[in-house]
């Protein structure tokens, strides 16, 4: 059972499930797009992470769940949502597991619950940070303290962390990857900065190996090498065969360009595909190393990454 599955990570996660032999099902919300699942063999289940009821039907009789359900950044600025979904829902999910016996659970959350200062190379042994930023990184540090009181009680749970997910529909990375390929990104913000990104499929992949391979109680992040904002770039062009932006902002100069831009989206309903958090907090990488030493992922070189994703948003346009 996959929670989430309507969204960018569950979505592959299912895919590739249903690809690779497993019955899936998929817990979706009234009125969710569920089309793309439909065109999978996937048993569409409806509910909601924050109806336990609805949970437990989903998950009675599964061997396994993936929990990629969340509230994003971005998608709110209620504090009282991220709380209710993020970790009332995993909540749910967790009781609901636990019920119904489960043999292995896999809760997808994120590197941004890990200590991480700008410049410094992060792995699993991290401590969590001493303030996380409130909203969706405490949430997601509290959905994880969640699992691991389930693992002492007996679940077989694992933690997946993937960085920053790019692949067509992702809200940061895939999202600048679009503007660059419309022409709507005149200048590159913090150029230098090294940052960890992550193909979605691989992520995908990594939480299916984790079903099979994680250790109980563990932690997996999911991330390729590091790269900085500049050479992503370059990569980008050469694939799209675009220019690069010519023009480069500062940290301090895109931190208030993001803000102004968040202030007036009511009015303009455009949403910047990155927080003033994110443009402050940034600079950290990630080694992802641990997912293939023990679980056996494998990344898809960046460069493949990209290239897929290009060709599928040029598909997509043109289909639209």
């Amino acid at each position: 059972m996959i929670t989430g599955a309507t969204g960018l990570v569950g979505g592959r996660i299912a895919a590739l499930a249903s690809s690779g032999g497993r019955h899936v099902r998929a817990l979706v919300r009234s009125g969710s797009d569920t089309r793309s699942l439909e065109r999978l063999e996937v048993e569409l289940m409806p509910g909601d992470i924050c109806d336990p009821a609805s949970i437990f039907r989903a998950i009675d009789g599964c061997d396994e769940v993936c929990h990629a359900a969340a509230l994003v950044p971005g998608a709110t600025r209620n504090a009282d949502d991220f709380e209710r979904i993020n970790v009332g829902g995993t909540e749910n999910v967790l009781a609901a597991a636990e019920r119904s016996g489960v043999r292995k659970l896999v809760h997808v959350s994120t590197v941004n619950t890990l200590a991480a200062g700008s410049g410094e190379t992060v792995d699993e042994s991290a401590p969590p940070p001493g303030r996380p930023h409130p909203g969706y990184d405490m949430s997601k540090l509290s959905a994880e303290k969640l699992v691991r009181q389930a693992c002492v009680r007996g679940l077989d749970a694992v933690i997946v962390s993937p960085a920053i997910v790019f692949g067509p529909g992702s809200r940061q990375a895939g999202r600048v990857i679009e503007m660059f390929l419309r022409g709507r990104l005149p200048v590159l913000p913090f150029p230098d900065r090294r940052m960890s990104l992550v193909f979605v499929d691989d992520v995908a992949q990594g939480c299916l190996l984790a079903l099979d391979r994680g250790r109980i109680g563990e932690r997996y992040i999911l991330a390729n090498p590091p790269i900085t904002v500049r050479a992503w770039m370059d990569q980008l062009a050469t694939i799209s065969g675009r220019r690069p932006p010519r023009f480069t902002l500062p940290t301090w100069l895109t931190a208030l360009a993001v803000g102004a831009a968040w202030k007036i989206s009511p009015m303009t309903r455009w949403r910047p595909p990155i927080t003033v958090q994110g443009v402050k907090g940034g600079g950290a990488v990630f080694n992802g190393g641990r997912a293939e030493r023990e679980l056996g992922l494998s990344y898809t070189p960046l460069a493949d990454a990209l290239s897929a994703t290009v060709a599928r948003m040029r598909d997509s346009e043109i289909a639209g």
